[in-house]
């Protein structure tokens, strides 16, 4: 979960700085190569600024206009257009992929809010570090990718005012997933991740994956199971 999947990580018992260095190489190499070059942009700079604040705010609801605004505080200015160039290249690179949002009542693909997910979470730590802030974005990482791994297409889930992580279907089979870093804090945070879940009506599976140790129980139909547990399960 620290490093990443790319297998040059994994070959040679590296320590944390090592791996760290070999990742943001792999990462470094790929904008220039695959990226930069393929796509003739000029302006590297503005187009290594997009894409760092991609990867940051991986997860998060993300727009064309809120990279620009950002841009725009930080006294750059660069045109929505170009943001949504700069975006394209990077998905066709395999670097990020957009996720859209899936109006659950109203049966529909939304066109706002959509979230983005990285090829290997393990740019985030060898770009920025360990940090307790990025952790929810990066453990939603690895669970969208596991379930593209599995043949899974995937969406963020609208119902009503909330929001379902990943609406998971492959054929006829339908999974919603929420991810936390953990909901034993407080009953609040118990009940924050589960209403989404609760507001639908249908009875396909409903999930909880969250790192506390003690993940095995269920809640009016919604299991609550441990990451590591649901990665390794053959279940879904």
């Amino acid at each position: 979960m620290r490093f990443g999947g790319f297998p040059g990580v994994h070959v040679v018992p590296f320590d944390e700085s090592d791996a760290r260095s070999v990742v943001t190489d792999i990462y470094r190499s790929t904008l220039v190569r695959d990226v930069l070059t393929r796509n003739k942009i000029r302006d590297a700079n503005m187009f290594e600024r997009v894409a760092t604040f991609a990867i940051d705010n991986v997860g998060n609801p993300f727009s064309a206009r809120r990279v620009a605004d950002f841009m725009k505080s930080q006294r750059r200015s660069i045109s929505h257009e170009t943001v949504l160039n700069y975006l394209s290249a990077l998905e066709e690179a395999f670097v990020i992929t957009r996720v859209p949002r899936y109006d659950l009542r109203g049966r529909a693909l939304l066109a706002t809010d959509e979230r983005h997910y990285i090829g290997d979470h393990g740019i985030v730590r060898a770009l920025f570090g360990y940090s307790d802030q990025r952790l929810p974005g990066v453990l939603e990482n690895i669970v969208w990718m596991e379930l593209r791994r599995r043949g899974y297409d995937v969406t963020i889930g609208k119902v009503g005012a909330a929001e379902v992580d990943f609406v998971a279907t492959r054929r006829e089979d339908i999974l919603y997933i929420q991810v936390a870093t953990s909901i034993e804090l407080s009953p609040e945070t118990r009940r924050r991740e589960y209403a989404p879940l609760e507001a639908i009506d249908d009875n396909y599976p409903k999930l909880v994956l969250t790192l506390d140790p003690m993940a095995e129980d269920s809640t009016r139909g919604i299991r609550h199971h441990r990451i590591p547990d649901f990665l390794l399960s053959e279940e879904f």
